[in-house]
């Protein structure tokens, strides 16, 4: 995979909350979910095309 592609990550929430992302990498995907809601990330997954 390019690294000048984005992918969608799905961010989970400890709330329950749930937050769709396009970014390059995990990481940047996490900051961006904490950046739009307060909470502890408990999980991180690429959204896979069906």
């Amino acid at each position: 995979m390019s690294t000048d592609t984005t992918q969608l990550f799905r961010i989970h929430f400890e709330d329950g909350a749930k937050i769709d992302v396009a970014a390059k990498d995990a990481a940047t995907a996490n900051k961006a979910a904490l950046a739009r809601h307060d909470g502890i990330i408990r999980k991180t997954k690429i959204v896979r095309e069906k």
